[in-house]
């Protein structure tokens, strides 16, 4: 191997982090002189360690982005999924479960801040929900009676929804 391309060979090992040790047995020459490389090619160790950095940066970032993708059309296929689930097939208690998480989660998402807070009519309207959940779950109301009350506290929710969908979950 010539000396130029020993000296392209230490700067393309040393940028990948092998030792001078490793480096001196790899390529042939004394540990000595490749120290005094070490100070002469810094410069370049250190450009061509960036460009390794970036180009494992971008791989990465395309790696992490076709995640991202397939993650979201897998999430679009079981959306899909889901819409052609019949919800009828579920007991009331679970479908009451159900609709009290997702009350919660969209409460969530429109909190102002953390002073938000349910109160008033939604705050009541939830409250009986939760009752009605409590009662189902003890069997102390009929399969038909907890639906047709569940129908009811729904169209309430409905109600409030299309009057403004914030003032349910706002102060």
């Amino acid at each position: 191997m010539k000396k130029q391309e020993q000296r392209t060979e230490f700067i393309r090992l040393r940028a990948e982090g092998r030792s001078l040790r490793a480096i001196a047995e790899e390529i042939g020459v004394s540990k000595s002189t490749l120290s005094e490389w070490e100070k002469e090619l810094r410069a370049e160790v250190d450009r061509l360690r960036a460009e390794n950095l970036e180009e494992l940066y971008s791989s990465y970032g395309m790696a992490k982005e076709a995640r991202i993708r397939r993650i979201g059309e897998t999430l679009r296929r079981i959306d899909t999924a889901l819409d052609a689930v019949d919800l009828s097939a579920l007991s009331p208690e679970k479908l009451l479960d159900y609709k009290l998480k997702y009350q919660a989660a969209l409460k969530e998402e429109y909190k102002a801040g953390a002073g938000a807070d349910v109160s008033g009519e939604a705050g009541d309207t939830l409250e009986a929900l939760r009752s009605l959940y409590r009662r189902a779950s003890a069997g102390d109301t009929s399969l038909p009676e907890a639906k047709i009350e569940l129908a009811i506290l729904d169209h309430v929710v409905d109600g409030y929804e299309r009057a403004n969908p914030f003032d349910m979950f706002m102060k």
